[in-house]
């Protein structure tokens, strides 16, 4: 179970660094699942041509890896505050579940109250997740990607100030 600490113990990206980065040819993504089928133009499109990936300042522009050294992270905007995404081994083309998913290989987290709070880096393995205010305390979620699965690391209290209201983006 994840601990909950205060916001001077946060996890940072330069502690969970990977050893490698691929650069070599990107494998075709395996649409295993029913629903990565249904949206298997927008993930190939991310894949191939890089739609709908973040990319980090001072990377090539150019489709690959964008998360943990070979995966591609794409995010398939599904109306606000919806946000579907498919986690692609570039090595493989196996889809994963993010985390805080339904387990289809998509993740809708439109029953979530998300504004655009998800932070990733290609050097790292580290995930963090920031909801926006709801009924109740709302928590930063940081996840560590290891041997094929999330592990909920670190639940973090937002302090009052720090929280955004849901402003429909």
């Amino acid at each position: 179970m994840a601990q909950q600490t205060s916001p001077s113990d946060r996890p940072r990206f330069e502690d969970y660094p990977v050893t490698e980065v691929y650069k070599g040819p990107l494998a075709a993504p395996i649409l295993a699942t029913q629903q990565e089928r249904l949206y298997r133009t927008r993930i190939r499109n991310g894949v191939q041509f890089g739609e709908g990936v973040e990319r980090v300042q001072g990377e090539l522009e150019r489709p690959g890896p964008n998360f943990a050294g070979h995966y591609i992270i794409v995010e398939i905007g599904c109306g606000s505050p919806c946000v579907l995404m498919a986690i692609v081994d570039a090595k493989t083309g196996r889809i994963h579940n993010p985390p805080m998913s339904t387990g289809l290989g998509i993740t809708n987290l439109g029953g979530y109250p998300w504004l655009p709070g998800i932070e990733f880096r290609l050097d790292s393995d580290l995930m963090i997740m920031r909801p926006c205010a709801n009924d109740g305390p709302v928590y930063d979620h940081y996840f560590l990607w290891t041997d094929n699965r999330w592990k909920l690391i670190r639940k973090v209290k937002q302090e009052p100030e720090s929280v955004q209201p849901d402003r429909g983006r």
